[in-house]
């Protein structure tokens, strides 16, 4: 997967064929008595982001992605976008949709579309953030070391070394790499928030 907006996913097979990022900056012009104008910096501009998809009828249904991505552009959301490497670029509104057929069949279905999709920035207004309650009743979790874990006497920290690095994995080493079923269930302990 290249990215996701949503549910929506974006494939690398066949799409996207390009992808446009743009920013822009405000500054305001004060005119100034007997001199040139002063700029000032207002803000940034919100990121606009354009993808240019192509659909065929051999890796999927073109009709149905289209029909799905008009759909979720209809809900009027901001949605999350994520890349394949788990990179979140932020909340976008799907600002435009247009579409270029390429290849039709005999009966008017879609074989090759062209798509070419425009996202806008989405900003939560800070306002609704300041009100949201908080979490009070979360305690992180956290992972201790061996010694720890069956109560040792010291804090079971080596200073300078994460507590990850010190936990032996499954195999019986320790280092940072970790898998599933490495950090047994017995070091994992939820703190309590002070």
């Amino acid at each position: 997967m290249f990215a996701a907006l949503g549910e929506i996913q974006f494939e690398v097979v066949g799409s996207p064929e390009a992808y446009e990022s743009a920013g822009a900056y405000d500054f305001a012009e004060q005119r100034v008595v007997e001199s040139k104008p002063q700029l000032q910096w207002v803000g940034d501009d919100l990121e606009r982001l354009k993808f240019e998809l192509t659909w065929h009828a051999t890796f999927t249904n073109p009709a149905v992605q289209l029909a799905r991505l008009r759909a979720t552009a209809a809900e009027h959301l901001a949605l999350p976008l994520v890349f394949g490497n788990g990179g979140f670029r932020g909340f976008f509104v799907i600002e435009s949709i247009k579409v270029k057929s390429q290849q039709l069949s005999a009966s008017g279905a879609p074989i090759a579309i062209r798509v070419a999709l425009a996202l806008k920035e989405w900003i939560a207004n800070p306002l609704l953030l300041s009100s949201a309650k908080p979490l009070t009743a979360f305690s992180p979790l956290g992972i201790t070391t061996a010694s720890e874990a069956i109560g040792a006497g010291g804090n079971g920290f080596t200073p300078g070394v994460s507590a990850l690095l010190s936990t032996l994995l499954a195999t019986g080493a320790s280092g940072p790499s970790l898998e599933a079923g490495d950090v047994p269930t017995t070091v994992i302990v939820r703190s309590v928030r002070r």
